[in-house]
């Protein structure tokens, strides 16, 4: 079905306009930010419109610019997606995210804007047949210091059930020396041994080539099997490297200049993210993901970031279990890692809605 988002603005009462109408005053505000949270950049977010269509899903934008005082303020991700005859609304394309807002906002505007961005979910998820909405308070070194948002507590007084879940990084700040110290133990001879055994190469917007990429596109599709997605989403990724914002740390065979493995990673000013990563199965025993990442983390530094997000660390008890794969992968990240940060997973049925959102309460 088709939302008409301008019309269920109007009857919740929330000054806000599209993001397919507004791209521009979504980037001027992500550029303003106080944490630039990587999911939200103004790429990323057509990124995943690409991806999720390109899975077969059909989809309806409605990400929203969000205003205060009749000026852009903050920005609220959010995605309505059919499949298999079942509504979904998301950030990301896995669970809804918070809005974020600019630093001058008042803390009783965020709080109004949070109510009738929660009355716009209800009545979406009402009109779509949603049953059930699944939410994420995602991990943001950046602000730590200022707890958990309002936007959580608002849902969690609704009748919103959490479960914590946990998330990886590593902080840049140290000297490098000082950052490598702290990575496993057996790591470090890994990393040397891989350093000597491969060429390494770093494409980034100086040395961008399409050439490569397709390369390392057609490396992960051997890998998998299969493509596992669109055309679109690698040629936008492609398009991040040369705009300045992304790099590809890629793996060579001296001899022969085969290609063996690399990482892609996506960056903001404040934080990087491992985005893809690809490897030589017949070559599972070498380090070549110990070098990827050295070489990664020696780039951000440089670009004076802060923080590399590495990723969800998976234990065998969370729920829904991990498989052990996940398990391993996040356990080969977790010896990168300085830090562990918990990340809240919330869900809240409908029926369980305990007062009426249309009040803004």
């Amino acid at each position: 079905m088709n939302v008409d988002l301008p019309l269920l603005l109007q009857r919740v009462g929330l000054d806000a306009r599209p993001h397919v109408d507004e791209p521009t005053a979504w980037g001027q505000v992500w550029q303003a930010l106080p944490w630039q949270q990587i999911t939200y950049a103004p790429g990323v977010l057509d990124y995943q419109v690409c991806y999720l269509q390109h899975a077969g899903q059909a989809l309806q934008d409605l990400s929203l610019v969000l205003r205060h005082d009749g000026r852009p303020c903050g920005v609220f991700p959010l995605l309505l997606t059919t499949a298999d005859g079942g509504a979904r609304m998301s950030g990301d394309g896995s669970r809804i995210t918070p809005p974020l807002f600019l630093a001058s906002v008042p803390a009783s505007a965020i709080k109004k804007i949070g109510s009738r961005l929660m009355a716009l979910l209800h009545t979406l998820a009402q009109a779509t047949g949603c049953q059930t909405l699944q939410f994420e308070q995602p991990s943001m070194p950046g602000l730590l210091g200022d707890g958990l948002s309002d936007w959580y507590r608002q849902w969690l007084a609704v009748g919103a059930q959490a479960r914590l879940k946990h998330d990886m990084f590593l902080d840049l700040s140290p000297p490098l020396a000082e950052i490598r110290s702290g990575f496993r133990k057996s790591y470090k001879a890994l990393i040397n041994t891989g350093l000597r055994s491969w060429r390494v190469d770093l494409m980034d917007q100086g040395s961008a080539d399409g050439a490569v990429w397709e390369e390392f596109k057609q490396l992960h599709i051997a890998v998998a099997g299969r493509r596992t997605r669109g055309d679109d989403t690698w040629a936008r990724q492609l398009d991040w490297i040369r705009q300045g914002w992304a790099f590809v740390v890629l793996l060579r065979d001296p001899a022969d200049g085969r290609l063996v493995g690399g990482g892609f990673f996506e960056y903001s000013r404040d934080e990087a993210m491992y985005g893809v990563g690809v490897y030589d199965r017949s070559l599972f025993d070498k380090p070549l993901g110990h070098v990827v990442q050295q070489v990664a983390i020696e780039r951000l530094k440089s670009l004076g970031l802060r923080w590399y997000r590495l990723g969800e660390r998976a234990y065998p008890q969370d729920q829904p279990a991990p498989s052990g794969k996940q398990i391993a992968i996040s356990d080969f990240k977790q010896g990168f890692a300085s830090h562990l940060l918990p990340r809240l997973e919330m869900t809240l049925a409908l029926s369980d809605w305990t007062f009426s959102p249309a009040s803004g309460s």
